[in-house]
């Protein structure tokens, strides 16, 4: 990721599976693509936390405007089945690990809220080349960092503990369910 860029985060609230959320998420995501725009959907694999799909919306700078449900009123899709949670704009600290495959089974994310301010605890987790550290760029982000833990499969389970033990912070075992969406 390039440094002239900004990463929105939007979490959904739902019990919905994959294939009938993916229809509705694709119809949104299509209204705000653009060529200044890409979009990665992730799906929680392990019940732990509130958004059990996350989709990373990556935006140059110069377009730093963006509203996932454009235009609505409304932070649900149709049937009211799903709540949109806009978690807000990130500014990329550290990008050690763009998104490879190979690496999808054992992603972590972790939601840090903004009374934690050791980031450094979170740093010293894994080597910095297994790590993606987002920062809250505006004052109305949900969360004060997000961050992206690639572990080894070994070390997995113990990264996870570790996380959900710290005070304020949400964590759960995402996987890329949808490859980069232009």
């Amino acid at each position: 990721m390039k440094k002239d860029s900004m990463i929105y985060f939007v979490g959904f609230m739902t019990d919905i599976g994959f294939d009938e959320f993916v229809v509705k998420w694709e119809f949104y995501a299509k209204q705000v693509s653009s060529s200044h725009h890409s979009a990665v959907l992730q799906q929680e694999t392990e019940a732990k936390t509130r958004f059990k799909y996350v989709s990373q919306h990556k935006l140059k700078n110069d377009s730093i405007s963006f509203s996932f449900m454009k235009g609505r009123s409304s932070e649900h899709f149709a049937e009211q089945k799903v709540k949109v949670v806009n978690l807000g704009g990130y500014s990329v600290v550290h990008n050690g690990n763009s998104h490879s495959q190979e690496n999808s089974e054992n992603r972590l994310i972790a939601f840090i809220g903004h009374n934690d301010t050791d980031i450094s605890f979170y740093k010293d987790l894994l080597p910095l080349r297994q790590t993606n550290l987002y920062e809250a760029y505006y004052e109305n982000c949900a969360f004060g960092y997000i961050m992206e833990f690639f572990p080894a499969e070994k070390d997995a389970d113990d990264l996870l503990r570790q996380l959900k033990s710290r005070p304020g912070v949400e964590v759960s075992v995402y996987r890329e369910s949808l490859a980069p969406h232009q």
